[in-house]
């Protein structure tokens, strides 16, 4: 069964785009997968062809504050666990700490 047809503003593709991504990338962190956010950053932009004049995830985490991150990422967590906040951005989050300055 299809729900109702629903418009989105550009601001909600964007974070339903970039909350699964960059929730990613902060697990890859926390286990060590990717030994830094820059090097996490570069793996985007050279690997996926993520827009380089963009950054990255982590930078596009800076920029957005990380405060207002996790709040995205509480908004929209009922749409599943990709969009949960990891513990390593809710602690950076509690420190007011960003991934680059």
């Amino acid at each position: 069964m299809v729900g109702p047809r629903k418009e989105f503003e550009a601001d909600e593709i964007i974070a339903r785009l970039m909350l699964p991504m960059v929730n990613e990338i902060a697990r890859c962190l926390e286990e060590n997968i990717v030994a830094s956010p820059a090097e996490a950053d570069m793996a985007l932009i050279m690997g996926i062809g993520f827009p380089p004049f963009r950054g990255g995830a982590c930078r596009y985490v800076d920029q957005v504050g990380i405060g207002n991150y996790v709040a995205l990422c509480d908004k929209y967590a009922h749409l599943g666990k990709a969009y949960e906040a990891p513990q390593l951005l809710r602690d950076m989050a509690a420190a007011n700490k960003k991934f680059f300055g």
